[in-house]
């Protein structure tokens, strides 16, 4: 989520606000000399990254128990101390790799030190480069000690024990009432932030989610976690909800992990149109990486973490909360938040029937006037604009006294407070990066060759995407309905997201064939030009002979790899992953939280009451140790 905070102590949430109007005026002339510097540039380097984030358990042998290890704090300091040996004995300028604070004490995240390249010896180094990061921090763990790519640690907040070294829920602070303080990095970045957002909803973050109903699960079911167990009775704002479960903390939302990746464009051209492109199929992604089953020590009724997130970060008072009314219009009944989804298009160059922004989003009127009277067009305008809506989450002294036009210091205080599934990244003068785009939906798989197999997927289909000048528009408000689609138990092989069936791509582009690897059935194409479909049909292809049925996501990524020289064995490798990706998006590969809800279904422990017990969780993850090392 970002680099350590440097600097002095952050200013108030009452000091933010005063200095607020002034600070968005600093932001804007910002990005606006950053914009009219680079808007006209080009890079035709197109390097790329990823980020690959962690969940730290202990497995201990003796009790068959599974505990998340807070020990990030100890893991970087044994990193930091191995490279400065390092760099003193062997004269070693760079590591290959970087290892970062993450939100919760249990997590890391780890990125290559240096992009990759369009290259295809480093589209086959990405497998390799996760195996060696993983290597990497088992080596600064204990024997029983591993870093897992999972989400979230299953039995997060039960009642019990579930961390090393075992803390309880703190006995005076209303803010950690389930979980104990410890969970949270030690790094002042986290802290800060946590500060902000609690000050500001004066009341902890909390979220309720649904059970899911297996066959022995009590009925009528009424989760009243802030009993006298957690030592409180300060529940009153609590109120228990037939079969759902009630998460308060918010490292059940950002605690959990992911699979990010980022890709530089050519030109700001090119990268707002990647960016929308890729705001549609965030969805789809997030449904065929759909890795989060559990909360809670319980099987819950969705499959992904996305809404624990958005409840994590949002900062709306009680009455703010209350007096949101639902809209008719999908978009509108998901309430903008810190973290959602994306509500605005960047592109000019979009179709004229495709408005740039859902009516819901809120801009800062004089930042978006400041930036349009300094030549922006309507569409960038209003994504900083609402990018500036919200207060910055951590702004200090030295940020106000410090200002500098040419830098980016003050605008990137703002937009590292909100968090979009998609990012547009301005070019950096310090790193020599260009424009780029961050796409952040994907949850993190079980083994580094499925997390290998996501990324390097996502660099062709981009690549493709403005090379083709692939066209995947659908009204935005149609993206936040996908998002809630996409979160549902089995989404990928139950549920229809909305995508585009017509116009996608100039017409000699329609000849891509489409080569089921599954065997599946597909139905065939409507005539509108955009509609409700299966993820099968997105990914690979609609079975149709129409000329204008859409080939699916996985063709045009073998259509865009195919055009480049390729050695046999690296044909054979990179195909392995566009398989993976179709079997995925047909049901015949299960996704990781089916898999997971699976062999919880099938353990000798499990009652089929939805409760998965310290038996079931500890074998679970021996299980994923044991996949990775065979992988």
């Amino acid at each position: 989520m970002g680099r350590p905070w440097v600097g002095r102590a952050p200013l108030s949430r009452e000091e933010i606000q005063r200095v607020g109007p002034q600070a968005r005026k600093w932001a804007a002339e910002q990005i606006l000399n950053v914009w009219r510097r680079e808007k006209d540039k080009s890079k035709f380097e197109r390097f790329w990254g990823d980020e690959l984030e962690y969940v730290m358990v202990d497995l201990d042998l003796s009790e068959s128990r599974a505990t998340a290890l807070l020990c990030q704090d100890s893991v970087l300091q044994r990193w930091n101390e191995q490279i400065a040996n390092r760099k003193l004995r062997d004269n070693l300028k760079d590591e290959d790799f970087d290892l970062q604070t993450e939100w919760a004490s249990f997590s890391i995240e780890s990125t290559p030190s240096k992009p990759y390249t369009e290259g295809i010896g480093d589209l086959l180094n990405v497998e390799k480069s996760m195996k060696q990061r993983r290597t990497l921090i088992k080596s600064l763990l204990g024997p029983s000690q591993y870093p897992l790519t999972i989400t979230s640690f299953p039995r997060l907040g039960v009642k019990g024990r579930y961390t090393t070294p075992d803390y309880g829920p703190s006995q005076s602070d209303i803010h950690y009432r389930m979980l104990p303080p410890e969970v949270m990095s030690p790094s002042l970045r986290y802290t800060y932030v946590a500060q902000q957002i609690l000050g500001r909803r004066k009341r902890p973050a909390g979220v309720h989610i649904q059970l899911f109903q297996d066959k022995n699960m009590p009925r009528q079911f009424l989760d009243d976690p802030l009993s006298l167990e957690y030592g409180t009775t300060d529940n009153a704002s609590v109120q228990p909800e037939k079969d759902y479960i009630y998460l308060e903390g918010q490292a059940f939302g950002a605690g959990c992990c992911a699979l990010q990746a980022t890709f530089q464009t050519a030109s700001e051209h090119d990268a707002r149109w990647l960016h929308d492109q890729l705001v549609v199929l965030g969805p789809i992604m997030l449904a065929l990486t759909a890795a989060t089953p559990m909360f809670g020590g319980y099987l819950v009724n969705t499959d992904s973490r996305w809404n624990c997130l958005v409840a994590s970060s949002d900062d709306r008072t009680l009455e703010e909360t209350t007096s949101f009314i639902e809209s008719p219009h999908t978009c509108c009944s998901v309430p903008l938040t810190r973290w959602s989804s994306n509500r605005v298009y960047l592109s000019h160059e979009r179709p004229s029937d495709i408005v740039n922004a859902c009516g819901q989003v809120r801009v800062d009127e004089m930042t978006r006037r400041q930036l349009l009277d300094g030549g922006m067009d309507e569409s960038l305008a209003s994504y900083f604009s609402h990018l500036l809506w919200h207060d910055p989450l951590c702004l200090n002294q030295d940020d106000v006294d410090d200002v500098n036009p040419e830098a980016t210091h003050i605008f990137q205080k703002f937009q590292s407070g909100v968090w979009n599934h998609v990012h547009l990244k301005m070019p950096d003068s310090e790193s020599g990066a260009g424009w780029r785009v961050e796409f952040r939906p994907m949850e993190v798989q079980l083994k580094d060759s499925e997390n290998a197999a996501f990324a390097v997927f996502m660099f062709l289909l981009s690549q493709a995407i403005v090379t083709y000048r692939l066209n995947f528009y659908v009204p935005i408000e149609l993206v936040t309905d996908s998002m809630q689609r996409a979160q549902k138990l089995d989404a990928v092989t139950e549920e229809r997201v909305w995508f585009r069936r017509r116009d996608w791509a100039p017409n000699e582009l329609n000849s891509i064939q489409c080569i089921p690897e599954d065997g599946y059935p597909r139905q065939r194409s409507t005539d509108n030009t955009y509609g409700l479909m299966t993820i099968d049909e997105i990914v690979n292809g609609e079975n149709s002979t129409s000329p204008s049925r859409f080939p699916g996501l996985v063709a045009i990524a073998r259509s865009y790899l195919l055009e480049r020289e390729l050695l046999p064995n690296e044909e054979v490798k990179l195909m392995q992953y566009l398989n993976l990706l179709s079997c995925r998006a047909s049901g015949s590969l299960p996704t990781p939280a089916r898999w997971m809800r699976d062999f919880v279904d099938k353990h000798e422990d499990y009652q089929h009451d939805s409760i998965v017990g310290e038996r079931v969780c500890y074998d679970l993850l021996r299980e994923v140790v044991k996949m990775n090392e065979a992988d």
